[in-house]
């Protein structure tokens, strides 16, 4: 997956004149050495650091520990999912904020903010969707900011990944998933590149073992979806696509809509997640006849008395019609578990194997 939340916040702080630069850890994966050198010769007044899910908590740690012993003026953000253990994070780590929910308007308030030489917390109590420690080692919350209207959703500049010299990992020459279900490529689709594209952010349901900052499902405008497919045709010889949403197909007649526009534009894809309770037989030979070769779901388990805790909102005949639907449609599918949750059993265990 392209970095899509550092992106995004790059492109929001160069709106307002911020200078940035962008350090492709994920990417470049640096030594000790190669970290203090870099934090040690930029002397950056924020950092911000990208934690997408709780395993990072150790490298985010280590990290923010680095940077402020080479630079120990510079403030340190931490925004993504890790941030939900944001008093963990600002307790036991050397981070200063943590930014909870979509980052794109709280970045800007927070610069803004720290810009200001003389800058104080009671101007830091001001911006929704942040979380410190103030001079008295309180906690503080300053709670949620709405998220961003789709019309204010932007999609990623590439060019960000082009002066980094990353571009080619994220856009691929050869489609890795396409080969990995054992599809050969047509003839005349070769040497067409793979791009990744987020139609919509958020989910329609809270199941327990997710991790969600806002309620809702926030699906782009679909014009401003086509312009940017059309961006990855043209000026990266894309010709297939992997949808990355978390819920894809839950708008379904925008999806259906869009099926069109991929097979006008001659692009084969696939979706990353679909939930079984979004689509339908009809659907799903739509999709695959516009080009469509695999979907995934998010099965979880074969077990209703498991769903039930996941509050997964689905039965297990449900996923089962949804496989089967992809099988008759001619899709490419594979089944993603969740096992050991709350309440699992050797019994419970046996009916998903089953």
């Amino acid at each position: 997956y392209p970095p899509f939340g550092c992106m995004e916040i790059i492109q929001a702080l160069r709106k307002i004149n911020q200078k940035t630069a962008f350090y492709n850890i994920d990417y470049y994966r640096p030594n000790h050495e190669e970290l203090l050198a870099y934090f040690k010769t930029n002397q950056f007044d924020v950092v911000g650091i990208s934690a997408v899910v709780s395993t990072a908590y150790s490298y985010t740690k280590y990290l923010s520990q680095t940077i402020k012993l080479v630079s120990p003026g510079t403030k340190i953000v931490v925004g993504g999912n890790l941030a939900a253990s944001a008093e963990i994070l600002l307790r036991k780590s050397s981070v200063d904020f943590c930014v909870i929910g979509n980052g794109e308007f709280i970045i800007k308030d927070l610069v803004n903010t720290l810009a200001q030489k003389n800058w104080n917390f009671e101007q830091m109590q001001q911006i929704q969707g942040i979380c410190f420690l103030d001079s008295d080692d309180k906690f503080h919350f300053t709670g949620f900011r709405k998220a961003p209207r789709p019309k204010e959703m932007v999609f990623p500049d590439y060019e960000i990944l082009e002066a980094d010299g990353s571009i080619s990992y994220y856009i691929e020459d050869t489609p890795g998933w396409y080969i990995q279900y054992g599809m050969e490529i047509p003839e005349d689709m070769r040497g067409k590149k793979n791009g990744i594209i987020q139609i919509a952010k958020g989910c329609a349901n809270r199941c327990t073992f997710c991790h969600r900052w806002e309620k809702g499902y926030r699906f782009r405008p679909l014009d401003k979806i086509k312009e940017h497919i059309k961006l990855l045709k043209t000026k990266y010889n894309g010709g297939f696509l992997s949808i990355a949403d978390e819920s894809f197909g839950t708008n379904r007649r925008l999806t259906l809509e869009l099926a069109k526009f991929l097979h006008e534009m001659k692009i084969i894809w696939r979706s990353n997640a679909v939930r079984t309770s979004s689509i339908d037989k009809e659907t799903l030979f739509h999709w695959k006849s516009h080009g469509c070769r695999a979907v995934t779901f998010g099965i979880e388990s074969g077990s209703q008395t498991i769903l039930d805790v996941m509050e997964k909102n689905t039965k297990v005949q449900t996923n089962i019609n949804a496989l089967k639907w992809c099988y008759d449609a001619g899709l490419a599918t594979s089944v993603q578990l969740i096992l050991g949750m709350p309440g699992e059993t050797d019994r419970t265990v046996n009916e998903t194997i089953e």
